[in-house]
């Protein structure tokens, strides 16, 4: 086909969808089975028909690049899809098992190897544990099951599973269509990774997704306001009066006021449209998913130690909290360098720079941008113009739903926070197991206070903890040579080990020393402390930033760092405008 045909062929399709019934969604549970395999290399050999179904409309169009890696593509579906339900499952089943344990239900784990055997708890981190992983990697099969009893389907468009790939020529029909598809979806979500910006096809899909909120009549009416600004005739002062109140007769008032107006409009149109635009890292996800799975295991060794030698517990605990910052060390390092790869490549990006397979798909991208993004139908305004929203209303989002490289991301901490929430259940339920015989109730009263006051701390302490390692690792940049890494994930790993070890022994170590009126006032408010203290930092470094660079810090991180060069696109060509027919300009590209 060739590109003239294959563009108004597309074009059309993207104006007029047509026959719905040749869109085909998949469900979530389809798009992560099998921890995510159908974003692997063996994906396109599967029936998609026996996958997918009829769809009037997607809920979710799902961009991706074919270079990153399955696995952290799935660990980032987890983390957006399936872990806040997941937390609260896992809570609610550790909160059951602490009401059982506290009225006898449950016996005891086992008895702790102290100098007098004294009940142990591991039930809440046991139960809740295993709740929240079955439900992480379940959830979607949840899902699936609630929309069959209801009779409602979430669609998702997922690239291999909605378009044929056994027949080559309905293939190509699908991927030329893609534009359609987009226009058809209520949201975007992209898995981002550094490969995406770099894959033409995935900028295409970006472009057609923000266009969409484009206004056909806000752009007449910016095309013609020059004109109505000119003293007007006769009939047009007549056509006015009709329409206008007295106050609002002169053009010079009311054609400003209009385009006010308008503009305001068009903001607030853009702002609900790219509100529906989900960009996640997928370090986020791996990030988080070996932040969960690093932390329960050494919390459940370390419950484990207090039952078979509790002499060595300090021990333990001390290499596991090293142990710990050493496995986070690399993914919390990725995803801090992937932070600012992602402001760097929206910064620099152009059009020129993307990568496409083949030179045709090239030419079809670059015409259907043009197309899209340009009245005068000119290739370099209208790539100029989709670069230009690129990098104003995408920087702006990201900006506004990710934060700057300091914030922590709020599903991250909560994961951490949750794993800290069920061991402290455990801790309070062991002083409420303690026999009545072994200390008097005002005793046991005190111990449960202070033990509450204890875990209502060591909680907020795992917020404080990614917000120092998220610190942490953007002071050490990546490094060039293996040896300067290598320093510098020691320097991290030395940096964590020091906050870990200042708060868990020398500050809520030292407060258990202290009488209960003393010890619970402090462990609150260092909870207090570590709970508000990373967003009042992250709030004067803001504000800092603006002050000296006026503008935030993450953009002017990433602007320092962008190359200088002038965007240049690899066509120059210009083509004259037509009477409004924009498939007569590849006729004179052809």
């Amino acid at each position: 086909m060739s590109l003239h045909d294959r563009t108004h062929t597309a074009l059309h399709s993207l104006r007029h969808p047509g026959s719905r019934m040749h869109q085909r969604g998949v469900s979530l549970a389809t798009v992560m089975s099998l921890g995510g395999r159908h974003f692997g290399s063996g994906a396109r050999e599967i029936d998609q028909d026996a996958l997918s179904f009829p769809t009037e409309k997607y809920d979710k169009f799902i961009s991706h690049s074919w270079r990153t890696s399955r696995r952290a593509k799935y660990a980032a579906l987890l983390y957006y899809t399936s872990l806040v339900p997941a937390v609260c499952a896992g809570l609610a089943a550790g909160i059951l098992a602490f009401a059982l344990q506290a009225y006898g239900v449950l016996p005891p784990f086992g008895l702790k190897a102290v100098s007098e055997p004294l009940p142990g708890s591991m039930w809440c981190l046991v139960m809740g544990g295993c709740t929240f992983f079955a439900i992480l990697v379940m959830w979607a099969r949840f899902v699936e099951l609630a929309e069959s009893a209801s009779g409602t389907k979430v669609s998702y468009f997922l690239d291999c599973l909605c378009i044929n790939q056994s027949d080559a020529e309905l293939k190509q029909a699908g991927i030329d269509s893609i534009g359609a598809c987009l226009r058809n979806s209520d949201s975007m979500l992209v898995l981002w990774a550094p490969e995406y910006f770099t894959r033409l096809w995935c900028c295409f899909e970006l472009a057609v997704f923000m266009e969409k909120s484009t206004n056909a009549e806000f752009k007449s009416l910016l095309q013609n306001s020059l004109s109505e600004m000119r003293p007007p005739s006769f009939g047009g002062m007549m056509d006015l009066q009709q329409n206008s109140s007295p106050t609002e007769i002169s053009n010079e008032e009311t054609i400003p006021a209009r385009l006010d107006v308008a503009k305001t409009a068009q903001r607030t149109r853009n702002e609900t449209h790219d509100s529906k635009l989900i960009i996640i890292p997928v370090q986020m996800g791996v990030f988080c998913m070996a932040s969960l799975v690093i932390g329960y295991v050494f919390l459940v060794l370390g419950r484990a130690m207090e039952f078979l030698d509790s002499e060595l517990t300090d021990l333990f605990w001390i290499l596991s909290g090293f142990g710990c910052c050493l496995g986070l060390c690399r993914f919390c390092r990725r995803y801090s360098q992937d932070r600012l790869e992602l402001n760097k490549q929206i910064a620099q990006f152009t059009v020129s720079r993307a990568d496409c397979n083949l030179p045709c798909d090239r030419e079809f991208i670059k015409a259907m941008i043009t197309c899209l993004y340009s009245e005068t139908l000119s290739e370099i305004d209208g790539i100029a113009a989709f670069e230009q929203v690129l990098r104003s209303r995408v920087q702006q989002h990201v900006d506004k739903k990710l934060g700057s490289r300091l914030h922590v991301p709020w599903r991250l901490s909560m994961a951490v926070m949750f794993l800290l929430c069920l061991e402290g259940l455990d801790a309070v339920a062991e002083t409420l197991m303690i026999p009545s015989h072994l200390a008097d109730s005002k005793v046991l009263a005190d111990r449960t206070a202070r033990q509450a006051a204890r875990t209502f701390s060591d909680v907020c302490f795992g917020h404080a903890f990614v917000y120092c390692a998220i610190v942490t690792s953007c002071w050490l940049p990546e490094r060039k040579s293996k040896l300067a890494e290598f320093a510098s994930n020691m320097m991290f790993v030395f940096v964590m080990c020091f906050f870990l070890g200042g708060c868990a022994v020398f500050v809520s170590g030292q407060f258990e020393e202290m009488p209960a009126l003393v010890s619970v006032p402090l462990n609150l408010g260092l909870g207090l402390i570590l709970l508000s203290g990373p967003a009042c930092c992250n709030y004067m470094s803001c504000r800092f930033s603006l002050c000296i660079h006026g503008g935030p810090s993450s953009n002017q991180e990433a602007g320092r760092e962008a190359d200088q060069e002038p965007s240049e696109h690899e066509s120059r060509e210009e083509t004259p405008r037509d009477q409004g027919d924009c498939e007569h300009v590849f006729v004179t590209r052809m």
